[in-house]
């Protein structure tokens, strides 16, 4: 089949799928039209790469003017659902990776996050902030590491790992020689090799996840433009025992990822069920000055 009929054959298979827009309802036209192109896609109908169907057919099929499509188009390419090319037509974009607690970005065709970059490794004393947050006194040790990990060839996300050097028998050697910490460029992400080489005692990541925009730092490290949208997550990792040993505060490129949640709900209860852990003063995002602290919640 030619790409002109295979497109052809989408076109019709979108419109039979969609029906009409509700000219009554008190939903914007676009909106509606964003969400039905947005369900489709999710919906698995349609492959990377493929050409949603031109303005000139949604206009014909639809009813509808320039301005609702390119209104509608505007927030999925925001949303990095589509991307349009000149002279090729808006196109569905790869879908946005999986991220987890621990390992980061990751996805089923293999579009792992990998350690692209490390900007600094340091040993440092907890401090006020860190002390509070990992339980230990102000003047515990701390591995501090900066990195940048990449994805599809991309810089996705910059971390800030703050490791309670007494987390393993084998963290602890490594500060006291003054050994360079064991860390593969190319690799996996910082923290799931920080585990896997160190034994670090992972049995639970608590994630606070908030929307943000990217310092100068970071457009920089992560090659975006000023203040690009970005998630800013923060993971305290705890052991076993229920004693945390790693804080890692990672912002994250908001167009690659897709992030989920599932709520544990109990029937006596009016609401979902959480562990509250208090309130985290995280302390400055890196390249940012000390005196401009970020507090978020953890659920």
């Amino acid at each position: 089949m030619s790409i002109r009929a295979r497109q052809r054959e989408l076109a019709e298979a979108f419109f039979a799928r969609v029906g009409v827009l509700d000219r009554d309802s008190r939903v914007p036209l676009y909106y509606q039209l964003q969400e039905l192109i947005k369900q489709d896609i999710e919906a698995g109908h349609w492959q990377p790469g493929e050409v949603l169907p031109s303005e000139g057919l949604l206009i014909d099929h639809l009813g509808i003017s320039r301005t609702v499509i390119r209104k509608a188009l505007d927030v999925l390419e925001a949303d990095g659902q589509v991307v349009r090319r000149k002279g090729r037509g808006t196109m569905i974009a790869r879908p946005k990776v999986p991220y987890h607690a621990l390992g980061g970005a990751d996805d089923s065709r293999g579009d792992h996050a990998e350690l692209s970059k490390i900007v600094g490794i340091r040993l440092v004393s907890a401090g006020t902030n860190l002390a509070r947050i990992l339980r230990v006194g102000v003047e515990a040790r701390l591995f501090e590491i900066t990195a940048v990990a990449s994805a599809r060839n991309q810089p996705i996300s910059l971390s800030q790992a703050c490791v309670r050097v007494d987390a393993s028998p084998a963290l602890s050697a490594a500060a006291e020689s003054g050994a360079a910490l064991d860390l593969t460029i190319g690799g996996p992400d910082l923290l799931t090799q920080l585990v896997q080489r160190y034994q670090l005692p992972a049995n639970r990541s608590d994630m606070t996840i908030e929307g943000t925009t990217a310092n100068d730092f970071e457009c920089e490290l992560l090659d975006l433009p000023a203040r690009a949208p970005m998630f800013l997550i923060a993971t305290l990792v705890v052991a076993a025992t229920g004693q945390a040993f790693a804080f890692v505060r990672a912002v994250v490129r908001s167009d690659h990822f897709r992030l989920t949640a599932s709520l544990l709900h109990d029937s006596r209860e009016a609401s979902p069920v959480a562990t509250r852990l208090g309130k985290w003063d995280s302390g400055p995002r890196a390249g940012q000055p000390d005196d401009q602290n970020i507090g978020v919640n953890a659920l």
